[in-house]
């Protein structure tokens, strides 16, 4: 089966450890699988043409998700375009929505985007709120094609239509350099509002001037600050620090 969608990075918003903030997610290319379902011993996925350093993470995802529905079932995804211009979590995001949404054909069922992002949450079962949403709004923007902010299920929204190519560079583990009990409460707490507030307003001009980049260039230093006081990440200009899978970070280039 030809499916289409998009690979999408966070742009505005980082996680920051046990908070639950908003995030804004854009779709950063266009890319087109050929997924196929069918009955086997055991779940396994078969994959063409994608980088080694998200097979596994879309495996484990397989299989957890047959482990749920008490399935055996193997998927064979093809990618048809090339990678450039799709982050890792992007490419994860896009790729676990459409095997959902594969599955549900197969079995004669067709899932909406609310549903196959909450069933994917449910399959992903990252603990931390943070990095759950991250993910979330990657699947949101992937599934609509537009840009979007989202923070959970009742809060989120579509934005402006439009593609925002990148150059992704590298993926890194994070360790977090500050935390709760070193910074206090009320020090954690008001990164954790800033962070937050910004990437609101950052959403509530998209919807008013429809100016994708001249929001971004305004409001993209601040989370820049918050992830380097939080993370450790330089940025400059160009070349920045995006949310990846839960625990690491992506570097792109626009």
């Amino acid at each position: 089966m030809k499916l289409k969608s998009y690979s999408s990075a966070v742009i505005l918003g980082f996680p920051i450890p046990d908070t639950s903030n908003p995030f804004i997610a854009v779709p950063t290319k266009e890319l087109v699988f050929n997924i196929n379902i069918e009955k086997c011993n055991k779940p396994i996925v078969l994959f063409d043409n994608f980088p080694n350093e998200v097979k596994e993470y879309i495996l484990n995802y397989w299989k957890k998700l047959n482990e749920g529905l008490n399935e055996n079932l193997c998927a064979k995804v093809n990618l048809e375009e090339n990678l450039k211009g799709s982050t890792y979590s992007g490419l994860y995001a896009v790729t676990t929505s459409l095997l959902l949404y594969s599955l549900g054909k197969y079995n004669n069922e067709i899932l909406e985007e609310d549903e196959i992002i909450e069933l994917t949450r449910i399959t992903d079962n990252v603990k931390d709120p943070s990095w759950s949403s991250v993910l979330d709004s990657l699947r949101f923007s992937s599934l609509t094609g537009k840009s979007v902010v989202y923070r959970n299920d009742e809060e989120n929204s579509s934005l402006t239509k439009v593609i925002f190519p990148i150059e992704f560079r590298s993926m890194i583990t994070l360790n977090q350099k500050l935390t709760r009990d070193l910074l206090g409460n009320d020090v954690y707490g008001s990164l954790t509002h800033l962070m937050g507030i910004s990437v609101l307003e950052a959403s509530i001009r998209l919807r008013e001037s429809n100016n994708f980049r001249e929001v971004f260039n305004i409001f993209r230093p601040i989370t820049d600050a918050i992830s380097k006081i939080m993370w450790g990440l330089d940025s400059n200009e160009n070349c920045f620090y995006v949310p990846g899978l839960p625990n690491t970070a992506e570097k792109i280039c626009i």
